[in-house]
Order: C-alpha cells, then structure tokens, then sequence
C-alpha cells in the first residue's frame, strides 16, 4: 500500500512530535549540591593505662569504631537551593567492610526528631528499599518526586539492619541535629518514646552519621557554591547549625528576589590545607587530599571558596613552640594547587583571607601573624583566583578580653563583639559578616553588613 505525500506528511509530523517529547523526557536532570557535610573517620585512638597511645606490630596506633546493629537514624538537614526532585548520598569512604541499609525516607522535618505529616516518602536504591553501601565508596539513591521550598529543614531517616562498624561521621553541627533509636522506625511521625541507641561518637546529636549530601533538580545555569576550610567555615562556635557564614550565605542567595544559590559546606573542624592532624582522626586529612571528593566531584559545583590556614599556621612556623610548623611559602604552594586543579575542571575559585587569632591559648606569637600576613598578601594580590573575599577585614576590630604583657605587641585579633571561645572562632555576629561580604563577592551585591565587627567598618562592596 502506497502512502500518499498528506499521509506522508502527518506521519513525519507525528514522527518528529514523539522524537521530541522522548528527548525532553530522556534529558538528564542538572543535579547540583543543595546540602552537605564532609565525612571523616569516626575513629578513635586507644590508649594504655598510662595514657600513652597503643600501637600494632607496624607501629601504627591502634583504632577503633562503633559498631551498630538494628537502628534508625534520624537527622535533620537545612538545603539551600529548594527543588522538586531531590536525591540522597550516603557515604562509607572510612569503612572497613559494607553498610547495610534496610529502608530509608524522606520527610519535611517539624520540631526536634517530628516530622510534618503526611510529607514522609520512601527512598530507593536502583529501585530498591535495601542497599549496601561498599567499603570505600559512596552510594547515590534514585531521584525522588518532592517539593522541598529554599531553606526548608528536612529529615532523613536511614535504617541499619545489620552487625556494621559506622565508620563515617561529620563532627560538631553545633546543635541537636541526629537522634538515634532500636528497631526501624523510619516511617515514625516522631523518635520520642523509643529505645535510644548510645555509645556514639556524641550521644546529645551534634554529629551527622554517613549522611553526606542532598542534591537538588535545577535549572541548567544554575550555580552550585562549595565552601571548603576548616573550623571557621564548618561553623565553630555558632548558636545553631545554621548560623555558619555557609549557612548565612546560603539564606542570602535565596531569599525573595535574590539569584538561588545552591551551597554547600565543606569545612571539617581542626583541619589543616597542607598536613594530616595524624593524633586526631576525626579532625580530617589534609585539605589537599579531600579536595576532589568533598569538592570537584560534588554535584553541580561552579564556585569554589577556600578558607584555610589558621590551623596550618598554628603548628608553626615559631620553632619555640612548634618546631615542625607550615611556613608561608608551604600555604602559597598549596593554594596555587588547588587553583590550578579548579581551573582544569572549569571551576571559579575565590580565596579567603585568613583571619586574626589572639594571644590567647598559646595561638598568637609574631611569628605566626607574620606568617598570616604574609599569606594574606600574597592572596589579595595573586591572579591564581577569580576573585578573592577578605574575611579578615570583615571581622578583625579591638581584641581586648586579655591584656598582653607590658612591651609586647597586641594584634588587633577578632574583634571581641565578634569572636567566641579563644579568640579564634567568630561568634553568629561575625559569621553574618562573613556571609554578607562572601555574598557580596560571588553575586555581585552591594549589601551592607548589618551589625559590622568594628563601628569604622566600611559597607561591603565586591
């Protein structure tokens, strides 16, 4: 039967109707990191009666982890950049064998452990409930149809079956965020009432146990921000898990009107660019070796900024008080690497000036803050980076809870309105500083620091 050139064309329209309804349909979704914490080994050194480490036969310490069996955890996760498809990743990178997962869902978390009704859904593992997550290795749930607004605070809840050492965990969120029960209780509309589970690393749930990152469905285009450091960036001495400067650069991006930034936090507490801390497991190996994991390969990365150094600095270069220190040409090297590795996988890369530290707890000595210094110059004005944010001018000010002793320099350190614990750490205060001027710098925007760590302090411009 021979078509006529009316049928021909109809079939060629259809034809060409279907080919791009399948296009559209098969066209893969632009996943980019809405959430994320860093793993590190939940591992701890053991030690004989005498305090001394133990060591094995090779002279290496001898460690160890928790092991779990037949729990539910629960942990509440704040996202940046909000969405409609939303996927998981759990990680078992410090495990010595498989983690099993025998359910897992997904909900909009209400108050403490409670999750808002009739939002909880189920998540699956190439299309299935039970997973193994291998030793070594990340495993990435299927893609899930869930409305989750900008900022919305989520809860996800994993169950683990099986005998397992829970190998990976993320330090120190700075308020409850992760509860811990017998049985499976992942559907539970609330943990209150049931068995806790305890002998964990932090049993008042500050930590974050495998749960490394949410990734959203976005727009093409649209830009995913990574923020890698240390403590300062991890948010040590905020009020509440969401008050870190990330966090405070997160709520910016995403407020009405404002361009929709996904961001996410790759700061670890007590963590060095350049060195391993080799006497405090949980505290992260180098920044340098993390960096393709928690940052190049995360989803949808665009923006990279760097804020390390003071933990570096801290170990020396002052022979007096610490003989095997990072001097400033170490620090150099070591930003010009990760530079050059951002720029080879299409990444902007910002630089942080490197914040003021006190004479308090043995951090400052001249040496040391000439050390900072000379990074700090060196960062304003090198052409490795796209841009750089000087966090430093954004909280240094008056440092004056501990006088200094006659005839010896007094740094200018933290300003004391905006400082916590020794005078490292910034408090909310200077966090939202922080934030604003990081905003600044990566959108564009003239924002003015709503409460500036010093009263001469200049409006933020980029």
């Amino acid at each position: 039967m021979r078509m006529t050139a009316a049928l021909r064309n109809v079939a060629l329209a259809l034809g060409l109707l279907c080919s791009a309804g399948l296009a559209q349909a098969g066209e893969a979704t632009h996943w980019v990191t809405s959430w994320m914490q860093p793993m590190t080994a939940q591992v701890s050194n053991q030690r004989g009666p005498d305090g001394k480490l133990l060591r094995d036969a090779g002279g290496d310490p001898v460690q160890q982890r928790p092991v779990v069996q037949d729990i539910t955890l629960r942990q509440r996760v704040r996202l940046s950049l909000g969405g409609s498809r939303l996927r998981i990743r759990v990680s078992n990178v410090f495990g010595r064998q498989p983690l099993a997962i025998g359910a897992a869902q997904l909900a909009l978390a209400a108050q403490d452990s409670a999750i808002r009704p009739g939002t909880s859904v189920p998540i699956t593992f190439n299309g299935r409930s039970q997973a193994q997550v291998p030793a070594g290795e990340e495993l990435l749930s299927d893609p899930l149809s869930f409305d989750a607004p900008a900022l919305s605070i989520l809860s996800i809840s994993l169950y683990l079956p099986g005998k397992a050492e829970l190998a990976d965990m993320h330090p120190l969120q700075h308020g409850r965020v992760r509860w811990a029960v017998s049985g499976n209780a992942v559907a539970a509309k609330t943990l209150e009432g049931r068995t806790p589970v305890t002998g964990l690393s932090a049993d008042n749930g500050e930590h974050v146990y495998a749960l490394t990152s949410v990734e959203v469905g976005a727009r093409p285009g649209t830009r995913g921000v990574i923020a890698f450091g240390d403590s300062i960036t991890d948010g040590h001495g905020a009020s509440t898990p969401w008050q870190s400067w990330p966090s405070v650069l997160a709520t910016l991006s995403n407020a009405a009107g404002a361009p929709g930034l996904a961001v996410g936090n790759a700061g670890i507490s007590a963590d060095e660019m350049a060195a391993d801390q080799l006497e405090q497991p949980g505290a992260g190996i180098a920044g340098l070796k993390r960096y393709y994991r928690d940052v190049i390969d995360r989803a949808g990365v665009t923006d990279v900024v760097v804020l390390f150094g003071a933990n570096d600095i801290n170990r020396g270069p002052d022979t007096a008080l610490s003989p095997t220190g990072a001097h400033a040409r170490e620090l150099i090297a070591s930003y010009r690497l990760l530079a050059d590795v951002a720029h080879q996988h299409g990444l902007r890369i910002w630089a942080g000036t490197v914040l003021p530290f006190s004479d308090d707890d043995n951090w400052y000595s001249p040496q040391r803050d000439a050390t900072r210094r000379t990074v700090n110059a060196w960062l304003s004005k090198a052409e490795v980076f796209d841009g750089v944010i000087d966090f430093a001018d954004a909280v240094e000010g008056p440092y004056d809870t501990r006088q200094p002793p006659a005839g010896a320099p007094v740094p200018q350190g933290i300003a004391t309105v905006c400082v916590v614990d020794e005078g490292v750490h910034p408090n909310d205060r200077g966090y939202a500083a922080m934030g604003q001027v990081a905003f600044n710098a990566l959108t564009g925007a003239r924002g003015k620091v709503a409460a500036p760590c010093r009263a001469s302090a200049a409006p933020a411009v980029p």
